[in-house]
This record gives structure tokens, C-alpha cells and sequence, in this order.
């Protein structure tokens, strides 16, 4: 009786051990945005309404020169995301991100804006010296 595996020795163990690759699953694809053409789903039929409401709007309202503008600056914006979208595709959130930080700057009238959720924000001291200030008034 041999001791290796399937009788053939210790050549015979290592092929066997090479043969018998463990493979585990993996999620990662269930994080991946579906994605046409290089584009994600719902971006691209929203653009590609857009491209036709404003398409044939503006050649009835426009001619066609001039009713086709909006149409093609339209689809240069949809190749663009494609062109992000390639690599990544989930790109689109970081963008959504990247928009809702500058809506955000752009209303605080201030280009570096931060957000905490410490008791050590700035606000957060004022409102204190200042809830300090109204409760230890001395009158006099």
C-alpha cells in the first residue's frame, strides 16, 4: 500500500495538488453599475430623452442649425461620461459627489467648505461662547 495519493509517489501528489485549484466566490461584481455602451443605464436614457426632446423642439422652434445645437452639445457631454465611465463604473457617484461639494461651496460663497459631526466645528464653539456668554452675563 502506498502512502502518496492515487499510488503514483510524490510527483504524482504534487500534480494531483496543482489540478485541484480552490476557487472561492467573489462579490465584487454585485457592486458594478450595468452599464451600455460604456455608459450606465439610467444616464444614458435620460440623455438620450433630453437629446431627442431638445432635438426635435429646437428644429420646430429653431430651424435645423440652430435647433440641433443643444442636441449635440448634449452628446458630447454623453460621450464624455462614457470616456469616465470606461474604466470605472461607478464613476458617476464620485461625480454626483463632486457636484453636490461645489452646489455646496457655491452656496456657502467659499471655496473650501468641510463638514463635521464633532462638537469641534467652528459653529459649534461660537454657539457655545456664545450660549456662555448669555447665561453668565453679570449685571451691573
Amino acid at each position: 500500500m502506498s502512502l502518496w495519493p492515487l499510488g503514483r509517489g510524490l510527483s504524482g501528489a504534487v500534480n494531483h495538488m496543482r489540478k485541484e485549484i480552490q476557487e472561492y466566490a467573489s462579490y465584487n461584481v454585485l457592486a458594478r453599475k450595468p452599464l451600455i455602451a460604456g455608459v450606465p443605464i439610467i444616464t444614458l436614457l435620460i440623455f438620450l430623452c433630453l437629446i431627442l426632446i431638445t432635438g426635435f423642439g429646437g428644429i420646430l422652434l429653431f430651424g435645423l442649425v440652430r435647433g440641433l445645437l443643444i442636441p449635440i452639445i448634449l452628446g458630447i457631454v454623453l460621450f464624455s461620461i462614457r470616456i469616465k465611465c470606461i474604466d470605472d463604473s461607478r464613476a458617476m457617484d464620485g461625480l454626483l459627489w463632486d457636484v453636490k461639494g461645489a452646489i455646496s461651496r457655491f452656496s456657502c460663497q467659499n471655496s473650501v467648505t468641510s463638514f463635521t459631526s464633532t462638537k469641534d466645528s467652528l459653529k459649534s464653539r461660537r454657539e457655545i461662547v456664545s450660549d456662555w456668554f448669555k447665561n453668565n452675563r453679570t449685571n451691573g
